[in-house]
């Protein structure tokens, strides 16, 4: 039988496509490096990708041009990609799914400030580097994902399922702690004996009873988003685990304590008012089967925008401020805020310095880290405003979940990296 959520946009085709071609380049390029024949295809991904990789787990090699639109674009095309995907699988697009994931933005931050603190053995901390980390994240979600996959018919109440869900959550937490705890213990940073791992085995008995501990929390979501989100919880407990070991050792300065305080208190306020305000428009779209941006089932942008109705009229006054209210995109604005307030806080009050050329040519405009700020700013307001006017057609809901999941990612990841690397000074 035809199934309309199987068919694949034209976009979704070219997408898939490209990243085949990317995959390929790749694989050529490193097989004939290792293969030590000499050509420009292997050069170019040494000189500008891979190399500045292995450089900043050791130091901070930074951006340069080309892989900072190489990246952007491959990004691009894995949210159009994954959006087919999953609409598939039949994976719920639903705002919870984005609170499922939230916990892996965590997971990424924690563990590339224990990268910066250098307590990766050398096998593993190149993996703790921008782009490596994120693809790091996206296998645990996947395995995550896939072994709750099966029982993703299930009623939430089925207490069998619930009990095998926390299980297998509890094995990838540990099996995280086996990978991660080995190599952190192993680090010429802990193995020379000045930290004391007692704090992330505290930790780490925390995060293996995490399943269990947030058991009434999560009890409506989905087996897949509750096995996502708790071993992205689990997991952001052991690198929070060893970034309290190391902290314990070396106690940070008092004086650097005070950007978390702003840099997390300022986003999560403003998270809170677009809440607050969005809430009630959310609510009388809801009690009438609508949600601001998505349009109803069988319905085409075209149709909507050639229909003309009482029903169309009310979502169209309310849009705007129903947005607001959404997860997806009040964290997704908060995220851009987080990134922008730890940066102009880093750069300006504590002398760091910015990697990413085109953030750095942004500050160089005023000399100035604030000015960077007042763009994130600009750009989490045009966040909103694209997610309150934009139509996605029902089976479109994929695309903008993750459209919105990579805003949140790219925004709210860095910055809780930077404020936390200058809270613990390294």
């Amino acid at each position: 039988m035809h199934n309309p959520l199987e068919e694949m946009y034209s976009y979704e085709r070219w997408a898939i496509n490209a990243l085949l071609v990317v995959v390929f380049l790749v694989v050529v390029g490193v097989g004939l490096h290792e293969i030590g024949t000499s050509n420009p295809l292997s050069e170019s991904l040494y000189q500008h990708y891979l190399n500045p990789i292995w450089g900043e787990s050791s130091g901070d090699s930074g951006y340069n041009y080309y892989n900072t639109i190489t990246y952007a674009v491959v990004l691009g095309l894995f949210v159009v990609a994954i959006s087919w995907w999953l609409r598939r699988l039949g994976i719920d697009s639903s705002d919870a799914s984005v609170i499922a994931l939230l916990p892996f933005v965590t997971w990424a931050a924690f563990g590339e400030i224990v990268e910066d603190a250098e307590m990766f053995g050398t096998g593993l901390a190149p993996y703790f580097v921008s782009p490596g980390i994120h693809f790091q994240g996206a296998f645990w979600v996947v395995l995550a994902g896939a072994a709750a996959y099966s029982h993703n018919d299930s009623k939430a109440d089925d207490e069998w399922v619930s009990a095998k869900i926390e299980s297998i959550a509890t094995l990838m937490i540990l099996l995280q702690l086996v990978i991660y705890g080995t190599s952190i213990s192993g680090s010429s940073t802990v193995s020379a004996g000045q930290i004391s791992m007692w704090p992330m085995l505290l930790a780490a008995s925390v995060a293996l009873l995490t399943p269990r501990l947030l058991r009434s929390s999560i009890s409506g979501f989905t087996p897949v988003q509750r096995m996502v989100y708790l071993v992205g919880m689990g997991g952001s407990m052991i690198f929070l685990g060893a970034l309290l070991s190391f902290s314990a050792a070396n106690p940070p300065p008092t004086e650097n304590l005070w950007p978390p305080v702003v840099v997390i208190g300022v986003p999560v306020s403003l998270a809170f008012v677009m809440y607050t305000q969005g809430k009630p428009a959310a609510d009388e779209l809801a009690s009438r089967g609508f949600v601001a941006g998505i349009l109803p089932p069988g319905l085409t942008e075209g149709e909507y925008h050639a229909l003309s109705s009482p029903d169309k009229d009310l979502i169209e006054e309310l849009r705007l401020k129903a947005s607001m209210a959404q997860p997806l995109i009040f964290l997704a604005v908060a995220g851009q805020l987080l990134d922008g307030l730890a940066t102009w806080i880093g750069i300006d009050f504590f002398g760091y310095h910015e990697k990413h050329v085109l953030s750095s040519g942004i500050i160089d405009l005023f000399d100035t880290a604030l000015t960077f700020t007042a763009v994130k700013l600009g750009l989490g307001a045009l966040i909103w405003y694209f997610f309150a006017i934009a139509d996605f057609e029902h089976r479109q809901q994929h695309l903008r979940l993750l459209i919105g999941v990579a805003m949140l990612i790219v925004g709210m990841a860095p910055g809780l990296r930077d404020v936390g690397r200058l809270a613990l000074g390294v």
